[in-house]
């Protein structure tokens, strides 16, 4: 379901039928925020941006994975330049972009640390896709290329992958999705800093993937299909603590939801949904329920509030 992201620009989600359950929550005012988004078009795909009620949608350059810096300034985002992947970052409004790795493997997926000064992300040059961070600028506050970069988990004999992360708000933990467990991803956590103290914490024989934080960094958010058989093109968004307790099933879905994302104040969640004709973002409440079409896009990120809030 979710391979699509990085290589293959398969257009995803037509919403057959999408039942949400819970009542509504009191939300704060939200205007000032933003979601920044993949949109597929005619084989390629373009890092867009639209006001947090999908109005004023704006397309910024080629490239899949948004991910904001936690100042909501920058985007960070994975692109194919002359044949390869690495991770570049620019101004929210598209000006401005730079390249952070350079490799000749796949380096995709990014996300932002807490504090801005670094930038995880998927990498297969070590043989496998694992996840590496490297420092924004070097020690000197100057933007450069690959400072201080460092392998986070690591290679396995059977070359199992560790990929699809998130950075937790409070800077101390990596959700991620590991295949450890036969071809069957589960929600693992890491200490950011090293990679160490891996935790595992989901328990399930679907597939479990995409994490991402509530931004109290006490839930995780991620997409799975256990409600259904293995291999099933219908997933749905969960909910749980950070434990792995009190597990949670949000949406119930005839397509792929998948790719939360929650809203600054922790009162709504952003997914992308559909089937393999066409590609929508949803947001709801945070309980699951009021769901409503922002328009086509796929890959959604939700911003910190913005100070400015047009670029």
């Amino acid at each position: 379901m979710k391979r699509r992201i990085m290589i293959f620009f398969v257009p995803l989600f037509l919403v057959i039928s999408m039942v949400l359950v819970g009542s509504l929550v009191s939300t704060a005012d939200l205007s000032n925020t933003k979601i920044a988004y993949a949109l597929y078009e005619n084989n390629d795909s373009f890092i867009c941006v639209m006001d947090h009620d999908g109005s004023h949608k704006k397309k910024l350059t080629k490239g899949v994975s948004p991910c904001w810096s936690p100042d909501g300034q920058k985007i960070a985002f994975a692109a194919e330049k002359n044949g390869n992947w690495d991770i570049f970052y620019m101004n929210a409004d598209g000006t401005d972009i730079i390249r952070l790795t350079t490799h000749p493997t796949e380096d995709v997926y990014p996300s932002w640390s807490p504090d801005g000064s670094m930038i995880a992300f998927n990498s297969e040059r070590s043989g496998g896709s694992q996840i590496w961070r490297t420092n924004v600028t070097d020690g000197n506050g100057k933007e450069t290329w690959g400072y201080n970069l460092t392998q986070l988990t690591q290679d396995t004999p059977h070359k199992r992958v560790n990929n699809f992360h998130s950075w937790s708000p409070n800077g101390l933990w990596l959700a991620f999705e590991a295949d450890r467990d036969r071809d069957d991803p589960e929600i693992y956590l890491a200490n950011a800093v090293d990679g160490t103290n891996q935790q595992r914490l989901t328990f399930t024989r679907a597939l479990d993937e995409v994490p991402s934080w509530s931004p109290d960094s006490k839930q995780i958010l991620f997409s799975s299909d256990m409600p259904d058989a293995p291999q099933s093109p219908n997933y749905d968004i969960y909910i749980m603590n950070v434990d792995g307790s009190n597990l949670k099933r949000l949406t119930k879905t005839e397509g792929a939801a998948s790719y939360p994302t929650m809203s600054p104040d922790g009162s709504k969640i952003a997914f992308d949904l559909g089937t393999e004709d066409n590609s929508e973002i949803y947001v709801i409440e945070k309980d699951g329920s009021d769901p409503v079409c922002l328009g086509k896009g796929s890959d959604p990120a939700w911003s910190p509030f913005i100070k400015n809030k047009r670029p």
